[in-house]
């Protein structure tokens, strides 16, 4: 917990004026009272038929004596108070610059002060300095469900639950809302304990507490650093506990996570594909590619799908594994892909008006409620025609806002856009969605194509989805065909659209025009010929 704050330096100037002044003050006053004493009795020798005289005149100079005396006391102890409230404002000062005014533990600064004096100490003896961060999960929503009362509450009670645990061995801090870190020092060789203490602080922090009759649980994750003290710097750690902190929340593990080289270097290439992608966004980096769509029983390509490449000037053509999550992680998913969108539908406009494009919209764009007319007026700038466009939504996408995803498809419906339900059987399958929304394609995921030869359920359950599909007239479209088995597997199991690279890899603008060219001169199907065969 938080102590020990030095009397401040102004205080002593202070007390130092004080001394000063009423040191001077009474020299003053028993050098007048000594010299008028002196004139006094001089004066009885010299002219003593004055007595009368003399004597009120030393009353008076007496009485003027005992008052400086008294004015100089009385501005000593006035100057003593003064200095006192001056250090109490200078020590409760210092107090909240170093200390959480909510939980009493260290604040940021508070920590780095308290922390460099532990590394020192540790260094002494060769111990080695630990640092646990941690974040406590879902505490916005405690504050929205219950008030900010019960928030501030819920920290007090984290706060004095992990000192009771902790004891003083521990540098405890409050490093922002939800964030929190633990200095400790633990004997070289010894840092497994640091694994104990993490569980301790994530068993403290989750139990269930009970406010107003209401059960309040959180969650948290927590990140471990450790290095041996002697030269070691407190942000330096922290900041790798902060990186294993945030690994273990992107991985949703429950478990403290220990710092490694690999995670500052994976942070490292991160932060330069963040970089990367705000220099491609402006320099028009972002392409689109098209992967062909096939329909089944004639072996005509019927549409692509478009997929984001990023054309990096240095390393060449980057797939979208790469940069896809690091644009969702920064919130430049929307710009990127409207982006390649608009890209394409520029490009394929002057191409078959019997040709479909279909586009990828993510779960963060559909919480936009302006992104109907957003893609609208992207059809008009392209000049291309809405009834070619398809839209695929993952059905892990509506979860967000089932609402707000019928409003924006309803929308482009009846602008003449078509829907597609993407990635269907995937976790979040529903009957009800293929209800409530009017899609006009349902695809299944590639896992179950994958799957077909090694799992009997894959084939089962695509065959229930195209005889369900065949009942409300939705055609069905497989992903991920790579090889003849899979394609004429699809095809007994009554699907009327494929793609994958059996088909052909995503290629460029220029390529799929050329593969569109040579199927009107041969007008031929374009399968493979092991397929046609």
């Amino acid at each position: 917990m938080a102590s020990g704050v030095s009397k401040p330096e102004s205080s002593g100037l202070l007390s130092a004026r004080r001394d000063a002044v009423v040191l001077t003050v009474l020299i003053s006053a028993v050098m007048l009272l000594i010299w008028n004493g002196s004139a006094f009795f001089n004066h009885m020798r010299i002219e003593g038929g004055q007595f009368a005289t003399d004597v009120r005149i030393a009353s008076t100079a007496l009485t003027l004596n005992v008052a400086l005396i008294l004015f100089g006391w009385r501005r000593y102890v006035d100057l003593q108070h003064e200095a006192e409230i001056r250090a109490e404002q200078e020590r409760r000062a210092a107090l909240l610059a170093t200390t959480d005014p909510t939980t009493g533990l260290y604040n940021r600064k508070g920590f780095a002060d308290r922390g460099t004096q532990l590394c020192a100490e540790a260094a002494e003896c060769g111990a080695d300095l630990v640092i646990i961060s941690f974040q406590i999960q879902r505490f916005k929503t405690v504050n929205d469900q219950h008030g900010y009362d019960a928030g501030d509450w819920l920290l007090k009670s984290i706060a004095a639950a992990l000192a009771s645990e902790l004891g003083t061995e521990a540098v405890i801090a409050r490093l922002s809302g939800d964030e929190f870190a633990l200095a400790l020092s633990l004997p070289s060789g010894e840092t497994s304990r640091a694994d104990e203490i993490s569980d301790t602080v994530l068993s403290t922090v989750t139990r269930p507490l009970l406010f107003n009759e209401r059960i309040i649980q959180v969650g948290a994750f927590a990140g471990i650093a450790a290095v041996p003290a002697a030269g070691a710097s407190i942000p330096d750690i922290l900041r790798r506990a902060d990186i294993a902190m945030d690994r273990a929340r992107s991985g949703r593990i429950a478990r403290p996570v220990w710092f490694d080289d690999g995670m500052e270097r994976a942070l490292v290439a991160q932060g330069e594909i963040e970089q990367g992608i705000r220099f491609g966004l402006e320099h028009g980096h972002f392409i689109p590619y098209f992967e062909p769509q096939v329909d089944l029983a004639t072996g005509d390509v019927i549409g692509f799908e478009v997929l984001a490449r990023w054309k990096h000037p240095l390393s060449g053509v980057i797939v979208p594994d790469v940069f896809i999550p690091v644009a969702e992680e920064i919130g430049l998913i929307g710009r990127l892909s409207e982006q390649v969108i608009s890209e394409a539908l520029q490009q394929a406009a002057a191409w078959d008006p019997a040709i479909t494009l279909s586009v990828n919209i993510s779960a963060s764009q559909l919480t936009d409620g302006w992104l109907a007319q957003r893609i609208v007026r992207m059809l008009a700038e392209t000049t291309f025609p809405a009834e070619r466009l398809v839209v695929e939504i993952t059905e892990s996408s509506l979860f967000a806002d089932i609402d707000l995803a019928r409003a924006i498809v309803t929308s482009l419906k009846n602008q003449g856009v078509r829907l597609a339900l993407d990635d269907f059987g995937t976790g979040f399958s529903s009957l009800a969605h293929i209800r409530s929304l009017p899609f006009d394609i349902i695809k299944i995921d590639r896992s179950f194509v994958a799957n077909l030869n090694s799992k009997r359920e894959s084939a089962a359950i695509i065959r229930a989805v195209t005889t369900l599909a065949a009942a409300l007239s939705v055609p069905v479209c497989v992903e991920g065909i790579e090889s003849e088995d899979a394609y004429k597997a699809v095809i007994r199991l009554g699907c009327a659209m494929g793609q994958g690279w059996y088909f052909g890899k995503p290629m460029t603008a220029e390529q799929a025009r050329e593969l569109l060219d040579a199927r009107h001169r041969a007008n031929e199907p374009t399968l493979p010929a092991a397929a046609a065969g």
